[in-house]
């Protein structure tokens, strides 16, 4: 896959967020971005020729019992076993799919369409209070919706270039969602500063920080969400007091 620029389209408002993500911004960081669209392309599902329809919803529903079968506990779910809940043959599986690194592609990109559809777009002339509560709850949903699919592809990210490109696509936007939001908070701040606290800001919403709660330290979601919601909020009132802040309006983004 390409890293290319991304400017691809989502829902405006409470629902949804366009995202135009700031290529050249991003490459300062040493990030490159695979292209959103193409991403998207793997599941589309609009095919008007019959064949290739049934070929489609074959292939969604081989991913649908991978995903049932990760959320059940299998954490390493056979072919086999997948096209057995699928109710399809092992042959079938493997012609809509090259290997099981391709089909945990296509799910890595199923789970990316839904995260982009339900990203909140939060004005910053919200309340900071506000906007820590929203994304702390869209954080806490997100991640309990796909963190079984989410730990299958941590041992991937090394092996598949597919699965570690999605991976990383979905994780820049919820970066770029933490930079959008608090901006009136970021802004202000000089540029190596300013890093330092998205940085920070990232990692404390961030699914790692998620699933260590949830698995290691063994909280239930609401105790997870109060200690995320105390770090983000931690560090957003630290960069409210920082030195060196300059003043800048509310809404206006770096």
């Amino acid at each position: 896959m390409t890293p290319s620029s991304t400017a691809a389209a989502g829902g405006a408002g409470e629902g949804g967020v366009r995202l135009d993500l700031p290529q050249a911004d991003l490459a300062q960081q040493g990030l490159a971005l695979p292209d959103l669209e193409a991403v998207f392309a793997l599941t589309d599902e609009t095919a008007a020729d019959g064949r290739v329809a049934r070929g489609q919803r074959t292939r969604r529903s081989v991913a649908d019992a991978l995903i049932a079968l990760l959320r059940e506990g299998d954490n390493e779910p056979t072919a086999r076993a997948v096209a057995e809940r699928a109710g399809v043959s092992l042959r079938l599986v493997f012609h809509h799919f090259s290997d099981i690194d391709d089909l945990y592609h296509y799910v890595a990109a199923l789970q990316l369409r839904s995260q982009w559809s339900g990203m909140p777009h939060l004005s910053p002339r919200l309340t900071l209070d506000k906007r820590l509560e929203r994304t702390v709850s869209h954080r806490a949903s997100l991640f309990e919706e796909v963190s079984p699919v989410r730990r299958a592809m941590v041992p991937r990210l090394s092996t598949s270039p597919g699965v570690s490109d999605v991976v990383y696509l979905a994780d820049a936007l919820l970066l770029e969602n933490v930079k959008s939001t608090f901006a009136p908070e970021l802004s202000p701040l000089p540029d190596g500063v300013r890093n330092e606290y998205l940085d920070a800001m990232d990692t404390a919403t961030s699914w790692e920080a998620w699933d260590r709660m949830r698995r290691t330290s063994g909280l239930q979601v609401r105790a997870a969400r109060r200690v995320m919601a105390r770090l983000l909020a931690a560090t957003c009132n630290e960069a409210l007091s920082s030195p060196g802040r300059a003043s800048a309006p509310i809404g206006v983004l770096f």
